[in-house]
């Protein structure tokens, strides 16, 4: 349960999920395409590469990685390794959320790490 701020007199129990869907729509030279903020979860190497095309196609992806954390520590670490290179190569950047989210960014999005 997420006890948030209020909203008229209300707490906010809930943040809707919403499904986005993709068309097929031909956009002028001069629009921006979206960026999106995408969740996934890691449960192996292979989510790396969809991880991967996320990244390319210029979204923002929060990684939930308790699952694989709990299983392989080992094959995290090896997945998180490379999702770290393929997050440099493009010029993005990769940060820790929470002890089990992660998130990682595509060119031109930084995240501003707070100092300690």
């Amino acid at each position: 349960m997420f006890g948030g701020p209020k909203a008229g007199g209300e707490t906010i129990n809930e943040v809707p999920v919403m499904e986005v869907e993709t068309t097929g729509a031909v956009r002028a030279p001069s629009e921006l395409e979206p960026i999106y903020v995408k969740s996934m979860e890691l449960r192996s190497l292979v989510d790396v590469q969809e991880v991967a095309e996320e990244l390319r196609n210029g979204n923002i992806v929060i990684i939930e990685i308790s699952t694989l954390m709990n299983q392989d520590p080992d094959e995290l670490k090896r997945a998180i390794d490379q999702i770290k290179g393929i997050s440099q190569a493009i010029g993005g950047d990769v940060g820790r959320l929470t002890e089990s989210k992660v998130i990682t960014t595509p060119r031109f999005v930084n995240i501003q790490f707070k100092k300690v």
